[in-house]
C-alpha cells in the first residue's frame, strides 16, 4: 500500500479478503498516527512548507446532503521541512477555519525554536499561524499565478487536456518577522503532493480507487507519513527524510516499520 496499490490489488497480490486489507489499514494506520505524534517532537526546522491536497472521499461534493460531514472534499494539510523533506504535521479535513486551526495547533506542539514558513494564499493560514507562532515566527506567502485555461475545449490541444496550466509568474508577501528571501518556497511541497498522489492509490485523479470512508483515508495518510519519513530514500538526500533529521540512523525497511510500531505504542 505504500508503494501505490489499491485496496482490491493489495488484497489480490496477498490472498485474502479486501476486508482483511482494510482492517489492516485501519490498525497500522492508527499505530502510525501515535508513532509520528511520539516521535516527531521538538523538532528544529529551517525551512517550513505548508500546503493542502485535495481528495474526494465517498461521493463527489456536489452530490452530497447538506448534513454530511464525513463525505464529500477533503483536503490533507502537510508541513514539509524544506531541507530534510521530512513531513513534521499532517492534518485531514475540509478546507476550512476548523482544519486550518487544528493544523496548526498540532504544528506549533513539535516545533522547537524560531521557524520559518512559506504558505500559499488560503485566506484562514495568516490569523492561525499569527495566533499559534507569533513569538517565534517569520512568514511569507507565496502565491503562483497561473495562465487561465481555455473557455472553449475545441481550442486546447489534446496532449494538454489533463496537464497543468503555465505558470507566468509568481507574488511574495512576507507578513512576519524578517524570512530568508532565498528560502520562501513551496515548491517543495508540492513536489510531496505529487507522491502522495503516486504512492497513495485513493489520492489519484480520474480513477477508481478514491477513498470510500474517511477512517480509511485518514489511516493511508498516517501510512504514507510514516513511510515518507522513515522507509523512503529521498533522491535528492540519498537517505530518508529521519536520517537527515537525525531521528535514526538507518532508512527502515517495511518489516522493521512494523516492529517499532509495535514497540513504540
Amino acid at each position: 500500500m505504500t508503494e501505490g496499490v489499491g485496496i482490491r490489488a493489495t488484497a489480490r497480490l496477498a490472498d485474502c479478503d479486501k476486508n482483511t486489507v482494510l482492517e489492516v489499514l485501519r490498525t497500522v494506520g492508527d499505530k502510525c498516527e501515535r508513532f509520528h505524534d511520539k516521535i516527531i517532537r521538538n523538532i528544529t526546522v529551517d525551512n517550513l512548507q505548508l500546503d493542502e491536497l485535495w481528495a474526494r472521499v465517498g461521493i463527489r461534493q456536489q452530490r452530497i446532503s447538506p448534513w454530511e460531514k464525513y463525505r464529500g472534499d477533503f483536503y490533507t494539510f502537510l508541513a514539509l521541512e524544506g531541507e530534510s523533506k521530512l513531513i513534521v504535521s499532517h492534518y485531514t479535513g475540509k478546507r476550512d477555519t476548523v482544519s486550518t486551526d487544528f493544523f496548526i495547533y498540532d504544528l506549533e506542539q513539535r516545533l522547537a525554536g524560531r521557524v520559518q514558513i512559506t504558505t500559499d494564499a488560503w485566506a484562514a493560514y495568516p490569523d492561525t499561524i499569527r495566533r499559534y507562532l507569533l513569538s517565534r515566527l517569520d512568514y511569507a506567502i507565496m502565491q503562483k499565478i497561473y495562465r487561465a485555461p481555455f473557455k472553449d475545449l475545441d481550442t486546447i490541444d489534446p496532449l494538454r487536456r489533463y496537464g497543468a496550466p503555465q505558470c507566468v509568474g509568481v507574488t511574495v508577501e512576507i507578513l512576519g518577522g524578517e524570512p530568508d528571501t532565498d528560502k520562501i518556497c513551496t515548491s517543495h511541497v508540492e513536489r510531496c503532493n505529487l507522491s502522495v498522489r503516486h504512492f497513495t492509490k485513493r489520492f489519484g485523479r480520474l480513477g477508481l480507487g478514491w477513498s470510500r470512508k474517511l477512517e480509511n483515508h485518514r489511516a493511508a495518510v498516517a501510512l504514507f507519513v510514516v513511510a515518507h519519513n522513515f522507509c523512503k530514500r529521498h533522491s535528492t538526500l540519498g537517505t530518508s527524510p529521519a536520517v537527515r533529521s537525525k531521528l535514526t540512523d538507518h532508512v527502515w525497511n517495511a518489516q522493521e516499520l512494523v516492529k517499532r510500531l509495535s514497540e513504540t505504542i
